[in-house]
């Protein structure tokens, strides 16, 4: 190992010990993404390698998971009765669309600021977003011009959710009326789409018989259609696997899973690009309380937002939740 990339990982290791993680793994694909291209290329051809020599079953090497701090209700939306789910960020964090029902049927929302030091406008109903039918898990894109949504509208039925999205030229701009992705066949229900930054990976969650796994679509650019969806099967368990959030250009993820019970809770993985596999999921044990699903990151994955049921004793509203980290 050439000296730089030995400092390096010494660094990772000291790093490690400082947040309480044990040293594993984990450690190299971090240093692979500091590293830039030459890093992620040798990170390729290590796991390449590992694939080989095991048959070519070989894991992806993964990210440093350092532990998110307090958890704290997302402010402007905290005083609303209704339940709001499924939060979704442009890249500047000036707009948070999330899902809400306070008439009882779920529709898009927005809130939004005009800086970060401003403070957050009034929450109001996307009319352009939301219909007489279920409307839920948005999910916009960094630039804030193009949403993806599932919807149970026609041409789809009260039992049968699926993606639809919506574009605008400019922020200011209204949303086009969405229309159904066909670019590919879902399954019986497809819900929580989630893009990488520059669109050209999505994962979203399927149910397909009776359980619910995570898929993932990619495309060569965002002018062509996406392709046949496969399934994360390194991600996906017997029991609901769904609610994914990509971050660090696709390769990390945080979603949400019913592995531990019956309640969701959020666990993570990572990759050491987005063609090799992700390692082995691992529950967020600090964001973890009560119910908590549907997670957006920033691409950074110093900030994340997601709902829980946590102040509502099991049966409450859904409220929404952010935490903060520092990353090495």
């Amino acid at each position: 190992m050439p000296k730089a990339r030995l400092s390096l990982l010494l660094g990772w290791l000291v790093a490690l010990a400082a947040n309480g993680c044990s040293a594993d793994q984990r450690v190299l694909g971090k240093i692979s993404a500091l590293l830039g291209d030459a890093g992620l290329a040798d990170a390729d051809a290590a796991d390449a390698d590992a694939g080989d020599a095991d048959g070519g079953e070989g894991d992806a090497l993964a990210e440093v998971w350092v532990p998110f701090g307090a958890v704290t209700p997302f402010a402007p939306l905290a005083p609303l009765a209704a339940s709001q789910a499924d939060p979704t960020m442009t890249a500047d964090e000036l707009e948070l669309y999330f899902s809400s029902n306070p008439k009882t049927d779920w529709d898009i929302w927005l809130v939004q600021r005009a800086s970060k030091t401003d403070p957050w406008q009034t929450p109001s109903k996307v009319v352009e977003l939301s219909s007489d039918y279920l409307d839920e898990t948005p999910e916009v894109s960094g630039d804030g011009l193009t949403i993806y949504l599932a919807s149970e509208r026609p041409p789809g039925s009260l039992t049968a959710e699926h993606l639809w999205v919506s574009h605008r030229k400019l922020r200011t701009d209204p949303w086009d009326p969405p229309v159904q992705v066909t670019d590919f066949v879902g399954g019986d229900r497809d819900v929580s789409p989630s893009l990488q930054e520059e669109q050209l990976i999505m994962v979203f969650a399927s149910l397909r018989g009776s359980d619910w796994d995570l898929y993932q679509t990619t495309r060569a650019s965002t002018a062509d259609r996406w392709g046949t969806p496969t399934p994360l099967t390194e991600l996906n368990s017997p029991q609901y696997d769904w609610d994914p959030a990509l971050y660090q250009d696709g390769r990390s993820i945080v979603f949400a899973s019913r592995r531990l019970g019956t309640a969701n809770s959020l666990f993570y993985a990572s990759r050491a690009s987005v063609t090799s596999k992700f390692s082995p999921p691992q529950p967020a044990s600090e964001l973890n309380v009560d119910d908590d699903a549907d997670p957006w990151l920033s691409n950074d994955g110093t900030h994340i937002v997601f709902d829980s049921r946590r102040a509502g004793a099991g049966n409450g509203p859904i409220k929404i939740y952010e935490a903060y980290r520092q990353l090495p």
